[in-house]
């Protein structure tokens, strides 16, 4: 745990910590009354200069507690802030959505210092703590919970240093047998019968259902959710009867919790021990309540989602919580290219040619039609090409390429922004794949990993024009043709907003016409939807 003592990592000098603009917690909460809360920066700038002051200052601990309190809230109202800035943006992050995620997650570690602070006089048996200790200690876990959620949000993997801490936070609950006491928190909605261990448990089901893999919104709603459910799961010391999948967390370890469905044999002692059947019992209800018309409002889950985001989150964390995964044999990394851009550079990588939007009455004007004199009898002469491949350019990652999924890793600087749901186009020695990103995650040595899910079919490029009853001016499409396979129907990957049911489409490249009456959007993508459609003649 942090040494109360030393000032919090990043302090340059006692001569650059500002003056404490309060005495005690009465004058905190006036203080904090005050501030600026239409101004972001003023507010950031004031509390962060106060939580430095307050790590250099004398104060008992209790009164330390309770100012931290005071300024709990106030980080929790500046992280909301700062997240609209960076939560889930496309990775590498650019320069003010760093820089928000840098200020959001140093907020919470400078609060989580103070609580920290706390941590050796509660050792030592301080009296004015001994009433307020499962409390003082569940607001440390919270706060650490909280950090899991500024990390997550930032697309980044939670540092090692953050789980460890969070697991000594549990373990002293352990041994001052606090536990399991209830307190209350009005910071939170459903802040009444909380726990240190639900709070704890909360930070591990989180950090399994690995938010680097969910959007902001599933996010917000399991972290929501979990505040009522977290309860479930109880971190036992000693191993019991179960046919399920157990959830096991070692208090000395620098990673959070893992699902197997065996245990080990010689476990350490260190070792904790939560059985998810009620979770699980409790997740599966919910879907099947929403699969038979409930509404979420209802079934506690929010007034603010709908009942297909509700279920596509349940499914997802039933999963991650009920599921282990299943084992991957580990090979060497093999070196793959990759490429983002949508769909347009998709139709560039798959046909070789980039895709022009020609007019589309097909009218040549002067301009155009002196160009082309010129080019003789260089009919495949690509214009566009140049632009595409410095637009568009592949992108060499390390990692694994199977059938539906590949799993990459690049240690340089990515030339592409990579984000949840973005169109992807992969290629290795044998063939070029198209999938979407389902995964993206920033590890603490800077390197950036990506999960991807592919479709089973090879994609085939082709441009199509919407048709009219009238001669249609609307412009040509990029468009990449998935053939039907055993495991998908056919489908088109079109550019955003292109759906429409009974829209029809037909190809506008040399060879055979087709058409495509557009039928079911099968997934809106970041950057692409993919479409079921019918064929006709």
């Amino acid at each position: 745990m942090p040494d109360p003592s030393s000032p919090p990592a990043g302090d340059a000098s006692a001569a650059d910590v500002p003056a404490l603009a309060f005495a005690n917690a009465e004058g905190a909460k006036a203080w904090a009354n005050a501030l600026p809360f239409g101004n972001v920066a003023q507010l950031h700038d004031a509390v962060t200069g106060q939580l430095r002051a307050l790590a250099t200052a004398s104060f008992t601990a209790r009164e330390r507690a309770t100012i931290a309190e005071v300024m709990r809230d106030q980080v929790a109202h500046l992280h909301t802030e700062l997240a609209r800035r960076y939560a889930g943006k496309p990775q590498p992050a650019v320069d003010r959505e760093l820089e928000a995620a840098e200020q959001a997650i140093a907020l919470w570690n400078a609060l989580w210092a103070q609580y920290s602070a706390c941590l050796k006089p509660l050792l030592e048996g301080d009296p004015e703590l001994a009433g307020v200790k499962p409390k003082l200690l569940q607001r440390g876990l919270y706060v650490g919970k909280q950090l899991i959620v500024a990390h997550g949000l930032a697309r980044r993997a939670t540092p090692p240093a953050l789980w460890q801490e969070l697991h000594a936070y549990y373990r002293l609950a352990e041994m001052l047998e606090c536990a399991v006491t209830a307190v209350s928190d009005d910071l939170l909605p459903n802040g009444v019968g909380i726990s240190c261990y639900s709070t704890y448990s909360h930070a591990l089901l989180l950090g399994l259902a690995d938010p680097c893999a969910m959007t902001v919104k599933q996010i917000e709603l399991a972290d929501r959710w979990l505040a009522m459910w977290a309860r479930k799961i109880f971190p036992y010391a000693q191993q019991r009867e179960s046919e399920g999948p157990v959830l096991i967390v070692d208090l000395d370890s620098t990673q959070g919790a893992a699902l197997v469905m065996q245990t080990p044999a010689d476990p350490p002692a260190t070792l904790r021990y939560g059985y998810p059947t009620k979770l699980a019992t409790s997740v599966r209800g919910r879907l099947k309540r929403l699969q038979g018309g409930a509404n979420p409002a209802e079934l506690q889950l929010g007034h603010d989602c709908s009942a297909e985001q509700c279920t596509t989150l349940l499914g997802y964390l039933d999963a991650k919580w009920y599921q282990p995964p299943r084992r991957v044999p580990a090979g060497p990394p093999l070196p793959l290219d990759l490429c983002g851009g949508g769909v347009a550079a998709a139709y560039f990588r798959v046909s070789g040619r980039s895709f022009g939007r020609a007019d589309p009455l097909g009218r040549v004007y002067a301009q155009k039609s002196q160009h082309l004199q010129t080019l003789g009898a260089l009919t495949d002469y690509d214009r566009g090409r140049e632009d595409a491949e410095r637009s568009w350019p592949w992108e060499r990652w390390l990692g694994s390429c199977e059938w539906r999924d590949a799993t990459l890793q690049r240690a340089g600087a990515a030339e592409h922004r990579w984000v949840l749901e973005q169109l992807a186009i992969v290629r290795d020695d044998d063939r070029t794949r198209l999938g979407y990103v389902t995964r993206v995650m920033q590890h603490p040595d800077g390197a950036l990993a990506l999960s991807l899910r592919l479709w089973s079919a090879v994609p085939n490029s082709v441009a199509v024009r919407p048709l009219s009853a009238a001669m249609s001016e609307d412009p040509p499409l990029p468009a990449l043709l998935l053939a039907e396979t055993p495991e998908d129907k056919a489908s088109l990957c079109l550019p955003p907003r292109s759906f429409s049911p009974g829209r029809v489409l037909r190809t506008i490249d040399p060879g055979t016409e087709r058409k495509f009456r557009l039928t079911r959007l099968l997934q809106r993508g970041a950057d692409f939807e993919r479409v079921a459609f019918e064929e006709s003649a």
